[in-house]
């Protein structure tokens, strides 16, 4: 309690008083210069990783959307050598070829075998270091 004088005359006004921890409460409210730098910077680490995952991400996509394309491709040239007559397809031994198809670059091997021919396609395209191979047998009927 206070004594305050007020007009010559001495007065007694209560003034309430808060407790310590109160007071510190008060002046603590809000952040600090220091907690927002440090979420700060926290944010900005994980608006990179994310900036860097969605690189890697949409670079995966069109991997995959080159490698469906060659896949079909590939489908495709092993259609049509099926079309073609066994006896028509590598009569005295290997027959090979390349062409490029949409950034594809293809390479295929028929071989001869005992009433079969063997066909292996490879293909290489752009953002992949080792090439694909795929393989299909045709029988032959005829």
């Amino acid at each position: 309690m206070r004594q305050v004088k007020l007009g010559g005359r001495r007065r007694r006004r209560t003034v309430p008083r808060t407790a310590p921890h109160a007071a510190l409460n008060a002046a603590r409210r809000g952040m600090t210069l220091i907690e927002l730098m440090v979420a700060m910077v926290l944010l900005g680490v994980g608006v990179l990783g994310m900036a860097g995952l969605s690189l890697t991400v949409s670079k995966q996509f069109g991997t995959g959307a080159r490698q469906a394309d060659a896949a079909l491709i590939v489908q495709s040239r092993i259609d049509s050598i099926s079309t073609v007559s066994c006896q028509t397809l590598a009569p005295s031994g290997p027959v090979s070829g390349t062409a490029v198809t949409r950034g594809v670059t293809e390479r295929w091997t028929i071989t001869d075998g005992n009433d079969i021919k063997t066909i292996v396609d490879t293909v290489t395209f752009k953002g992949r270091v080792r090439p694909l191979a795929y393989q299909s047998i045709i029988p032959c009927r005829d």
